[in-house]
């Protein structure tokens, strides 16, 4: 708007230098493209499938949401025809309007929804669901609506008869004959690999070629890249390449000429007493009547389907989104000469309003975090001995899940002390706007069949190796373990969201992640890390509704084998037992997390294999010590003494220290070779004192200042470093009547509970 005639666009040197009447044209056209494109690769996303798979509470809502507010803004257009501009009179302009405010697209929810990294949330899977099934609904109504246009063209019934004939044999073509080609470009590109870029360059192009069959038919001119997207196979091969080659150049490029067209479009000085009356002030009523309509059913809705009073409201405030696809309509009003400009300003002025209100308050109303928060105690201390362990084990691929499985079995599990673990594997969304998340459990394999056999053509129905560990070790460990396996398909910056949403359900103790990093290849002291991963962990540790375990893998436990399957308890042919002892070291600097590692730490006295040693740090005078966190972890230090003073296996010790330096050189002091895993606490809880001067030193907060020193390529260490977090209890209340659920029935008879 600021290039625009609203504000430099008034100036007319401005207007000769930067927009020559020659540059308004090709702006334009390169506006419209970034238009095109940019629907076409979010119909390309799209699922249409989960259409059918959507619950029956989000059809419901959906249809409230859509038949009220056409109801009312169609009821308030009618009431303002005599007061409306001769253009706006027609029945195709009011239903056009009708149509614009009663629905809300999918494409803008994605958008914002993705901007506001809502997408893996509850409250955003819930948006996506009812917009998409109402965008198909609106498609046809779009079909309906362009037909009336025809007729009030001066056509007559001749003319919505080919026009409705020109949308079948269109929708017949992208069905019967384009869809199979894509289908056909699929099954000839090769497994894991991309579309070959010939067959990308053709689909681009016969974006365009859509937008001209859909203008000359008489339709929208942007009906034709979203019914095309609509029919893409989505997912690898071909949606995810489509995104890869496309995305950037469209969203970097063309997206911003199509910004510059709205802004020169709009004039806000149009908006006078003249145009007031006839052109303004009913879009402006049906506006309002459509946001308030909107918005209230859509929050009566699933208020009365028992969805909590906070998510209600956000659901309202989502269902009024405006976007991309709004302005690419109001600028078909004005080609078809529906409104003016002066109507348009409006409009647009009321997308940016709405929309620039109504984000902020959605980040206010929706924390995506909220969910996982719990004031239970679920941490591997207060787990009770022999009994059932959860866990959830999060993985990337084959070789993490090896690392992970390998520390696990030295955590020893048996019959008696059982591990449930349910593993994730996180696979980065590609060519989908829907995040999805599949549950490979056999004994639920009727519930999630219709889930799989999508995930099974995103993978080309190849066999994925790391769910295949995953049945082999179930197979190989059913005695002592049990594995829940699951998938989960998001962006990286909301996988976390899948771990935390896991472990709240399931009530697991503690969750097991992978610090991946990985030296060159020319075995140089550089190291590379996985910033996508790390980012996981570091939201994981943020959110977490139970304690947290990473694991770094390294030295000689790095791709060690098995030890704790090959005792008796879990085979039955002894001779290949390993006699090789490993030694286990806990630095137990004090405070929650190191407490944890200790009980972490005592279920691996039971291996055999395993010499563990306890080295306790205080501070010299008990300098810095808080008492109550002294008193607890003399109890736990006491409490695993006594337990273990009889295993020759396991050794105490206690190093006084008066700083950081001495901390750090008394780690040193240790034979670092002889270790093959440090074990120690993150940091809630440690004595400032023993670790003063260290945090300018530690590179990543992630494993704390200790287990980063030890984790470092300075340390020299060949051991491996697991670092544990316990859980961080809410000690918050509730938020009252927005966390709770509205009970429609207590409205409904307010004298039912009078008496109790």
């Amino acid at each position: 708007m600021m290039i625009g005639p609203s504000m430099l666009g008034r100036n007319r040197n401005f207007n000769y230098y930067l927009f020559p009447p020659i540059a308004n044209y090709i702006c334009a056209n390169i506006g419209l493209m970034g238009f095109f494109y940019f629907f076409f690769l979010t119909a390309a996303k799209t699922d249409v499938a989960e259409i059918f798979k959507a619950p029956r509470k989000h059809k419901y809502i959906a249809a409230v949401s859509v038949l009220v507010p056409i109801a009312c803004v169609g009821s308030t257009g009618a009431a303002l025809k005599h007061k409306m501009d001769i253009r706006l009179q027609k029945p195709s302009s009011i239903g056009g309007v009708t149509f614009a405010l009663g629905f809300t697209s999918f494409p803008v929810i994605y958008t914002v929804l993705r901007d506001m990294n809502l997408l893996n949330s509850e409250i955003g899977k819930f948006a996506m669901s009812v917009t998409l099934l109402g965008d198909m609904v609106g498609v046809y109504v779009l079909v309906l609506f362009e037909a009336m246009a025809q007729a009030d063209g001066g056509g007559g019934a001749y003319s919505v008869i080919w026009f409705l004939i020109s949308a079948a044999i269109m929708a017949a073509c992208l069905l019967l004959v384009v869809k199979r080609s894509f289908e056909w470009i699929v099954a000839k590109t090769p497994e894991g690999g991309l579309v070959n870029q010939n067959y990308i360059v053709n689909i681009l192009m016969g974006v365009l070629v859509s937008c001209f069959l859909t203008d000359m038919f008489g339709m929208a001119i942007a009906v034709g890249p979203i019914w095309l997207g609509l029919v893409v196979p989505h997912g690898p091969p071909l949606g995810s390449t489509l995104a890869i080659r496309s995305e950037t150049f469209v969203n970097e490029f063309l997206m911003p000429f199509s910004f510059a067209l709205v802004g020169q479009k709009t004039n806000v000085n149009l908006i006078s007493k003249e145009t007031w009356p006839k052109q303004i002030s009913p879009l402006i009523y049906m506006s309002i009547v459509g946001f308030v309509t909107k918005f209230v059913s859509s929050t009566g809705a699933a208020l009365f389907f028992k969805v909590p009073t906070r998510d209600s409201l956000t659901l309202g405030l989502m269902m009024n989104l405006r976007g991309q696809i709004d302005i690419l309509l109001y600028l078909h009003w004005i080609d078809k000469q529906m409104v003016g400009l002066p109507g348009y300003s409006v409009m647009v002025l009321y997308a940016i309003v709405v929309t620039g209100v109504t984000a902020p308050l959605i980040s206010f109303l929706y924390d995506p975090t909220r969910p996982y928060r719990s004031s239970k105690r679920r941490t591997i201390q207060h787990t009770p001995q022999n009994t059932e362990t959860g866990l959830v084990l999060a993985v990337t691929d084959h070789d993490t899940f090896s690392g992970l499985i390998t520390f696990l079995d030295f955590a020893y599990p048996t019959k008696t002390s059982p591990f449930s673990v349910f593993a994730i594997q996180l696979v980065e969304l590609e060519g989908r706007a829907q995040p999805l998340f599949i549950a490979h459990d056999k004994k639920r394999e009727e519930e999630y069949e219709e889930e799989e056999e999508p995930a099974e053509r995103m993978g080309s129905r190849r066999v994925d190796q790391v769910q295949s560990a995953f049945k082999l070790y179930q197979e190989k460990r059913s005695e002592c373990v049990t594995m829940h396996a699951y998938t989960a398909h998001a962006s990286k910056h909301n996988m976390y969201q899948n771990i935390c949403e896991l472990a709240l359900t399931k009530k697991t103790a503690f969750i097991l992640l992978p610090y991946q990093k990985e030296r060159l290849q020319d075995a140089a002291l550089t190291e590379l890390r996985d910033s996508g991963m790390l980012s996981v962990n570091a939201d994981v540790l943020a959110h977490t509704p139970c304690s947290v375990c990473i694991y770094y893998e390294k030295g000689r436990l790095k791709n060690a084998m098995v030890r704790s399957s090959m005792d008796p308890q879990h085979t039955t042919n002894s001779s290949h037992m390993r006699q090789e002892m490993y030694r286990f070291v806990v630095l137990f600097l004090g405070g929650a997390d190191n407490r944890e590692a200790l009980h972490l730490a005592d279920r691996m006295t039971e291996n055999p294999f395993i010499n563990l040693t306890v080295i306790r740090f205080l501070a010299h005078n008990h300098e810095g010590e808080d008492e109550r966190e002294k008193k607890l972890d003399d109890g736990v230090v006491t409490w695993f003494w006594v337990k273990n003073e009889s295993n020759a296996r396991v050794s105490y010790k206690e190093v006084v220290v008066k700083n950081g330096a001495e901390t750090l050189a008394a780690i040193q002091a240790m034979n670092v070779n002889d270790y093959d895993l440090w074990i120690t606490g993150r940091r809630e809880g440690i004595n400032p004192k023993i670790l003063e001067g260290l945090s300018t030193w530690s590179e990543d907060h992630q494993l704390g200042v200790i287990g980063d020193t030890v984790a470092g390529s300075v340390f020299a260490s060949e051991g491996s470093v697991l670092v544990v977090q316990q859980q961080v209890r809410n000690q918050m209340g509730g938020d009252g009547f927005l966390n709770g659920k509205f009970d429609y029935k207590k409205l409904v008879s307010p004298w039912s509970h009078s008496h109790n």
